[in-house]
């Protein structure tokens, strides 16, 4: 129950009903902002309706000094480079995934701030801006992208008229640095040493890398996409894989799962008998077979994004394969020889959850599209042959484990 009001010039105090107990609230207006704008006070739980009134009064007398917490805290009509940063940040990262966060305050943190964060916008002269343009053009390959989040900071400063001009608008950016030929891909050859490498040797080292290095090979898929596989997304019965989710790499080095980088990138994919085999292997072999469990996991939480990786170059060291590769980079490699298998432009597109075909055309460009066949099995003939042999015979008959669907 609430009683009547108690109306004064400023304020009006009532008397409630709370669970516990009756307490007297307070509200009303203490004054205008600079800006015009009138401050209003809103407060219950006080004992009686003295104290309750003793509070309000003495809110208005800090409201009219500056000194109350209902004051409007103005806005510096100058702020330091750190300063204009953080308030973008305050938006930015509502727009985007935790990962793309985490890269860009990564850049500001090691590139941007140590040069710049203390000074104010408004003393950035484009001669010393040009230096260092110049200084970050001579260390990093990519640079451009890095002063571009300097520059989308000092652009803010232009709308909230700090500065006239964005200085970027007095520099050159020179050509990004030529860095050293990276290789992108396997050739064929190369692509079937690896593979055949990881079939008849590194199986029996390390299954659960082994599992997931062929995987990468033989299907293209994104690292966070492997990572974040759940035994229910796989259909072994079927030769199937849902990909509904993705490892994300967050802020001070953790991981989460995450929606995949695209909505083409949420697809089903078709994998190879031989590929079924080897995960049913793995599925028998591992300790974690409920239909939540990560494929891939140590303790039952997804492995870290960097591990295979490292399993990759343990490989590369051990047996002189697949050298100078990543894991991103067997995604090159299926792209580049599905295309010259047959595959078409769509296949490759939708198989690895592209966007838009341009993507796939702008990285894999220069390749012939020749004979055509199923995507699913476009890498299973290089693999195959007389001089191809797996040590653990797979007949066509054998029967590969079921993933119980009730856990």
């Amino acid at each position: 129950m609430a009683f009547p009001l108690l109306k004064g010039k400023t304020m009006q105090i009532r008397e409630v009903n709370t669970k516990d107990e009756k307490v007297w609230e307070v509200s009303g207006y203490l004054g205008k902002h600079p800006d015009g704008t009138r401050a209003r006070a809103k407060k219950r739980g006080f004992p009686s309706k003295k104290v309750a009134s003793d509070w309000f009064n003495n809110e208005r007398v800090l409201f009219k000094a500056g000194k109350s917490r209902y004051n409007k805290k103005e806005r510096p009509s100058v702020l330091t480079v750190r300063e204009l940063y953080e308030m973008w940040l305050e938006t930015y990262q509502h727009t985007v995934q935790e990962s793309t966060l985490s890269h860009a305050i990564s850049i500001f943190d090691n590139y941007i701030l140590p040069d710049w964060g203390d000074v104010l916008v408004t003393d950035i002269e484009p001669l010393p801006l040009q230096r260092y343009i110049n200084s970050m053009q001579s260390k990093l390959v990519y640079y451009r992208k890095n002063v571009g989040y300097l520059r989308k900071v000092l652009d803010i400063a232009v709308k909230l008229k700090m500065i006239k001009d964005n200085p970027f608008k007095f520099v050159d950016l020179p050509k990004a640095k030529r860095g050293p030929v990276v290789k992108q891909y396997l050739d064929q050859d190369e692509f079937k040493d690896f593979v055949t490498i990881l079939d008849t040797e590194y199986r029996f080292v390390n299954q659960q890398a082994f599992t997931c290095l062929r995987l990468a090979a033989l299907t293209g898929m994104r690292t966070g996409e492997i990572l974040a596989l759940q035994w229910k997304h796989i259909n072994l019965n079927v030769g199937t894989i849902k990909i509904e989710q993705a490892l994300g790499r967050g802020l001070h080095g953790k991981t989460y799962i995450k929606t995949p980088k695209s909505e083409s990138s949420n697809r089903k994919i078709s994998i190879d008998k031989t590929m079924v085999h080897f995960l049913a292997e793995w599925f028998e072999s591992t300790n974690r077979k409920n239909k939540t469990d990560f494929v891939f996991n140590i303790d039952g939480k997804p492995i870290h994004y960097l591990r295979p990786n490292k399993w990759l170059h343990d490989v590369e060291d051990t047996y002189n394969v697949a050298n100078g590769i990543s894991l991103h980079k067997l995604r090159h490699t299926w792209a580049t020889l599905a295309l010259e298998q047959g595959a078409s432009i769509k296949q490759v597109q939708t198989y690895l959850g592209h966007a838009d075909a341009s993507i796939t055309l702008n990285i894999y460009s220069g390749i012939t599209d020749r004979a055509k066949q199923e995507t699913g099995n476009i890498l299973t003939g290089l693999i195959e042959g007389n001089d191809y042999k797996i040590t653990h015979k797979i007949t066509q008959n054998s029967e590969s484990p079921v993933i119980p669907t009730g856990k």
